[in-house]
């Protein structure tokens, strides 16, 4: 397997005349679970939706990172209204072109015959999730996954994160917790707009605020 390096260099990013990033580096590891440790605010999301080309950001300081359509993007407040069953959207995942085959949680068979509107915050999350993980794509991104989910289940999800890991997928995630965090992972600490620290978590976590 041939390793790509991903990487940002002198990344610059203003929003309503607000310094956002000034001469920022990012390093992540290809076929690694990464993260992206931040205050709230501070910019994690930004460079996810960079990363994704949402608003069409991505500039010449993005490098080695896969073309838009071969990455899914999970972003905070995604969501289906509607009264299709847990079920039924699944079957329609499933019908995209290019699956990864990973075993159904026994928590997502619990719901799938509940419709979408009827399971509760943590549900509706835990199926965003495995939806995204369904999907085969080259890089995944997932903007703050644990938010609603207790600890268990937020155990449970990076368990389905790093078996993406396991097929040899890049997964990186945004987020300001610490539970799910080895300390062989590579995290890019956001210090602050001028400053991102980037190694293994064991190396870092001591420079950290939080």
């Amino acid at each position: 397997m041939r390793l790509v390096i991903l990487k940002v260099e002198n990344f610059i990013y203003e929003y309503r005349l607000k310094n956002i990033f000034q001469n920022v580096n990012f390093y992540f590891e290809d076929c690694q679970l990464n993260f992206i440790l931040g205050e709230n605010g501070i910019g994690k999301t930004t460079i996810l939706d960079c990363i994704a080309n949402v608003d069409e950001a991505k500039d010449d300081s993005f490098l080695g990172f896969p073309n838009n359509w071969e990455i899914a993007y999970l972003a905070q407040e995604n969501g289906f209204n509607v009264g299709l069953t847990a079920s039924e959207i699944i079957c329609f995942v499933k019908q995209l072109e290019g699956n990864v085959q990973l075993e159904v949680p026994n928590i997502i068979e619990e719901i799938l015959h509940f419709k979408f509107i009827d399971l509760t915050i943590e549900e509706r999350k835990l199926l965003l999730i495995y939806l995204n993980t369904m999907v085969d794509r080259e890089l995944y991104l997932f903007d703050d996954p644990e938010k609603y989910l207790r600890l268990s289940y937020s155990q449970m999800v990076f368990e389905w994160l790093r078996q993406l890991v396991d097929l040899g997928k890049t997964v990186i995630v945004a987020t300001n917790r610490l539970d799910n965090i080895f300390d062989t992972d590579n995290v890019n600490y956001i210090k602050n707009n001028q400053e991102v620290l980037a190694d293994s978590y064991l190396k870092i976590k001591g420079r950290m605020a939080f």
